[in-house]
């Protein structure tokens, strides 16, 4: 009997999950993003600021974090995306990613299309006996678009 009232209180729970979830996590508004320089050449490194709209870090049971990506058609021989993740920040701080090619590589030339995501998972904590924590998470959403281009050079 005690097996059946702990599973029942599971499935309560992470039913009630999306919910709290959906509170907790606010409405993700678009920010307005820059890009600096919006034209480069294909070793230039790229400014990316857009301004926090949530707190990011650990911040009771969600943990948060922004990631920058961009990219271009497809090619071989150089480098035509990329993904870099932001540090952590207050809610309303300036937040900056450096997008940067490889090492080893350059830029593709041409018009590079990108966009910063929110990513959110919910952290549990300790186990209850038996009841397993499943990782939770929120689907990532995007907060802001930018473009930048590469030209020869």
């Amino acid at each position: 009997m005690r097996w059946r009232v702990v599973a029942l209180m599971a499935v309560v729970g992470i039913a009630g999950i999306p919910a709290v979830s959906d509170a907790a996590q606010g409405r993700a508004a678009a920010v307005p993003v820059t890009v600096k320089p919006p034209t480069g050449s294909t070793s230039s490194h790229f400014a990316v600021s857009f301004r926090a709209g949530v707190r990011t870090g650990q911040s009771g049971l969600l943990t948060r974090s922004y990631r920058v990506d961009a990219g271009t058609g497809k090619r071989t021989g150089c480098q035509w995306s990329t993904s870099a993740p932001a540090s952590a920040a207050a809610a309303g701080a300036t937040v900056r990613v450096t997008l940067a090619p490889g090492k080893r590589s350059a830029w593709c030339t041409g018009t590079y299309h990108g966009q910063v995501w929110l990513y959110q998972t919910v952290r549990c904590g300790p186990p209850l006996g038996d009841i397993a924590c499943p990782q939770i998470a929120i689907r990532p959403q995007v907060v802001g678009t930018f473009s930048f281009r590469v030209t020869r050079g």
